[in-house]
């Protein structure tokens, strides 16, 4: 059979050469929409990190939104530069995640689920009555990364769309070293059977407290970026619409693919796209293609393609020879 790691990162190679080429391609609008589809994508993988050991966050949007509040407060607020902000903005995405994460970790399933829920649903609470960030009605002004000393203009839109792409194909690769690591497939070895891990001697909280905090990094970068896309913060930004948008995204391009996340994104930034266009109620639609999405293809596009791939493989494999093992790499 088909290597299905060489497979999902040819995928993953197909996605950066398709979005590089409609970002150079596209007007003004479409770049908005590049840059915002690669924040999307970068929000992906880090909830896409966190299913590696098998923990699924409803609640994730409060960790964009830690980023986000860190770095507009330190740059509108406080005045100091953007870039010292976004390190701030991960920082404190660490040290938060870390914080939520020692409780949210000892549950799994449902538990789980409801746990980062309400932490987040907490953090919206906040946010909408803090008079800091001029509580629902929300904070503008917020900068964008000064990058003129080197020539590159940041408030040109084709300009941060690229950064944005640039940022979530480091991202991608980063992961990629981290789930091919022994830290990755211990990660891989939790959510197939976390029992069994710990019967091994594994540390199953700790791995999982790890990947949490990682996880909620990423996100945290995804915030500090996505503020400075819109030049505007809000509560709205940590509610749980948002973490469901995340997690459709997730569940459309395949769940535990890495690829998956970012080709969700853009996906669904497109559907909402269109449909709000030309739909009133277009979330009920978007919610007629999501279900049919999960029941088609429960494992997501990219899940799909790799199982499509992988039978034709098998099928072209001679008998007895190893690729036509059904213990091929995984």
């Amino acid at each position: 059979m088909a290597n299905r790691t060489f497979v999902r990162r040819a995928i993953g190679v197909a996605l950066i050469v398709a979005a590089l080429l409609a970002q150079r391609f596209s007007g003004f609008f479409a770049q908005e929409l590049i840059a915002e589809a690669a924040i999307l994508g970068i929000f992906t993988l880090s909830l896409d990190l966190l299913a590696t050991c098998g923990l699924v966050s409803f609640g994730h949007a409060g960790l964009l939104g830690v980023g986000a509040y860190i770095f507009g407060g330190m740059t509108v607020l406080m005045g100091l530069p953007p870039a010292l902000a976004i390190i701030a903005a991960v920082l404190g995405g660490i040290v938060i995640s870390f914080l939520v994460g020692l409780l949210a970790v000892r549950t799994s399933g449902a538990f789980f689920i409801m746990v980062t829920l309400a932490a987040a649903e907490m953090f919206y609470a906040w946010g909408f009555r803090s008079k800091l960030f001029n509580g629902a009605d929300g904070m503008g002004g917020i900068p964008r990364l000064d990058l003129k000393p080197i020539g590159l203009d940041l408030d040109n839109p084709e300009i941060f769309a690229l950064l944005c792409i640039g940022l979530c194909v480091v991202v991608w690769l980063l992961l990629e070293l981290v789930v091919a690591s022994p830290f990755g497939r211990t990660l891989a070895a939790i959510r197939q059977n976390p029992s069994r891990v710990a019967a091994l001697g594994g540390r199953v909280f700790a791995y999982r407290l790890a990947a949490f905090t990682a996880s909620g990094a990423i996100a945290a970068l995804a915030g500090a970026f996505k503020v400075q896309h819109t030049n505007f913060i809000s509560p709205d930004l940590v509610s749980w619409f948002v973490s469901g948008d995340v997690l459709i995204a997730l569940v459309i391009g395949g769940m535990g693919t890495l690829v998956g996340g970012p080709l969700g994104a853009a996906i669904l930034v497109i559907l909402k796209e269109v449909l709000s266009s030309s739909f009133g109620h277009w979330y009920l639609f978007l919610g007629a293609i999501f279900a049919f999405v999960a029941l088609a293809l429960p494992r997501g596009i990219v899940g799909w393609l790799l199982d499509m791939i992988g039978r034709l493989s098998q099928r072209k494999a001679p008998a007895g020879m190893p690729g036509s093992s059904a213990e091929a790499e995984q």
